[in-house]
């Protein structure tokens, strides 16, 4: 019983961590781009900045639904298992850049869960239709995006008991 709900209570803040992220995910800095600002000075050409915050973030067409949708076609779900991942939940979070068109770009881990996680949602990224431009100011701009995907791996106990 007491197992049962330490279980309860750490999937719930799991997934409070997870809802945390998604709302706050252009909170972190990245040193990779020169410029970096939080609102678009006008004598500034804005093809070259990249906003780390936005009055709205770029997504996915279609919103949330959609993205869901669209992992459920094309991710490998199986890759941590491929890979010999133990049971448990993996979140990988990747970052990358959305520029005005919708295009993504600069795609980087900034977890290492491993067992090839990293790599499907990159791979996931790069074959991924281009997405809605975040908005500042009233117009379309380059901006950081960051995506947690978690991954679910269970023992499968019919294989366990055979082996």
């Amino acid at each position: 019983m007491q197992s049962r709900k330490i279980f309860l209570l750490s999937t719930f803040c799991l997934l409070l961590i997870l809802t945390a992220y998604s709302k706050t995910s252009s909170v972190f800095l990245d040193t990779y781009h020169p410029i970096l600002f939080d609102t678009i000075p006008d004598t500034i050409k804005t093809d070259d900045i990249i906003l780390n915050k936005v009055e709205i973030e770029a997504s996915f067409p279609g919103g949330e639904n959609a993205w869901r949708n669209f992992l459920e076609r094309n991710l490998n779900a199986a890759t941590p298992v491929e890979y010999g991942a133990p049971a448990g939940v993996y979140t990988v979070i990747v970052q990358f850049v959305v520029d005005k068109d919708g295009k993504i770009s600069d795609i980087k881990a900034l977890t290492h869960q491993g067992y090839g996680m990293e790599n499907e949602v990159i791979r996931l990224l790069r074959n991924a239709p281009k997405w809605s431009p975040a908005i500042q100011d009233g117009r379309y701009v380059k901006a950081y995006r960051k995506q947690p995907v978690t991954f679910m791996v269970t023992v499968d106990k019919k294989k366990s008991r055979r082996n």
